[in-house]
């Protein structure tokens, strides 16, 4: 069975969830955090929140700084990706 392929009963083998398991503890280590969740990013200048996903996080010396693919909406959208401090991003909630 190759990687990713669901089992006939409909569920991932065992070794797809040991392997994120793994990767998970590898990144926490390194003192990243997981990473493709969605969130909301702060418009720099307002209130306005954007919807996004961010890709990576890394831990600097002034904090938390996520690598972020985001939607600028409006007539013309725009896709915007860029590292984003933690203090202007905001999980989606209502799983």
């Amino acid at each position: 069975m190759s990687g990713g392929q669901l089992r006939r009963n409909g569920q991932r083998p065992l070794y797809e969830g040991v392997h994120r398991e793994q990767v998970l503890r590898e990144q926490q280590s390194r003192g990243e955090r997981p990473a493709a969740r969605h969130c909301w990013v702060q418009a720099p200048d307002g209130p306005d929140l954007w919807p996004g996903v961010v890709v990576a996080w890394v831990r600097g010396p002034a904090g938390w700084r996520g690598r972020v693919v985001y939607v600028v909406p409006g007539d013309d959208p725009v896709l915007v990706e860029a590292w984003v401090e933690a203090e202007h991003l905001r999980p989606v909630t209502g799983r």
